[in-house]
């Protein structure tokens, strides 16, 4: 074998490794890219998003930035707060988000809803497993996926009726899944996030963020036994950004909980209250 053909199979040999190597190394961001595209005819549509946008836009106009903290308890039998036009999204929009998470239900079971905050990476199919082990490494498809899917707590209802509904994803280091949920613990950065959007086959929620805390894994904020009348107060105490709110016993909540680090087995969780939006206009 001659000198150039040695250097030739040498290089082939190196492209090979060089190439292998790559895929090795990036292999879970392009499972995870796959992943996102398969979901593509299942994503709201552009004018659904669009809409969602807009909405937020003039709530984040309208809505007074609040440096003081309260929380407030309203008793059952005060005057319950009128449906304003912030509780009302058009009702092509709701319906075209509701019509996606049925499509997505009726591919793949487990998905039971869909999760968008604007202006950031966080526009995810919600799961819900058997436990709460098997999507931390696992598609929407049941595939193989380091990345995981963002899933809702195994004892939680199915169509978020709990009192404390929580949601459960990886933070990646490429910024995506709950990643950006880390973002919220700083205070300028939740102000201008504070609204968020989960769509079911069922209805359209717009979630008014109030809390960002930091806990632990084992945190009795993640035991949905506990009452409202507690389970607020507790998280309040644990929260490292917390903006004015009201509530009821008759309220719903949600919380985005991922890893962080500040301390061994620490925990981010963001949460808000889940508001029922009307169709019209």
């Amino acid at each position: 074998m001659n000198k150039k053909s040695i250097l030739r199979i040498a290089a082939a040999v190196s492209a090979a490794l060089l190439l292998g190597g790559f895929y090795f190394y990036f292999k879970d961001d392009i499972s995870q890219d796959k992943a996102e595209d398969d979901l593509l005819p299942f994503r709201p549509i552009m004018v659904s998003q669009g809409t969602l946008d807009e909405i937020t836009d003039d709530l984040m106009k309208t809505t007074a930035v609040e440096t003081a903290v309260d929380i407030s308890y309203i008793t059952a039998d005060e005057e319950p707060a009128a449906v304003t036009v912030s509780d009302i999204i058009p009702n092509e929009v709701r319906q075209s988000l509701m019509e996606s998470v049925q499509s997505l239900n009726e591919a793949y079971p487990d998905a039971i809803g869909w999760l968008y905050i604007p202006n950031t990476n966080i526009a995810y199919p919600i799961t819900q497993g058997r436990d709460n082990e098997y999507y931390l490494s696992h598609a929407y498809d049941g595939s193989s996926l380091k990345a995981g899917t963002i899933f809702l707590d195994c004892r939680c209802e199915n169509r978020f009726m709990n009192p404390v509904n929580i949601l459960y994803g990886h933070s990646m280091k490429n910024g995506t899944m709950f990643a950006g949920v880390l973002n919220f613990a700083d205070s300028s950065y939740f102000e201008s996030h504070r609204y968020g959007w989960l769509a079911t086959p069922e209805t359209v929620y717009r979630i008014d963020f109030f809390s960002c805390a930091k806990t632990d894994y084992n945190d009795e904020l993640y035991d949905g036994n506990t009452p409202i009348s507690e389970w607020i107060p507790h998280i309040c105490e644990k929260s490292v950004v917390q903006r004015e709110t009201e509530y009821t016993d008759n309220d719903r909540f949600i919380s985005l909980s991922t890893c962080s680090y500040e301390f061994k087995n620490a925990r981010t969780v963001l949460t808000g209250r889940l508001v029922e939006m009307t169709g019209g206009r």
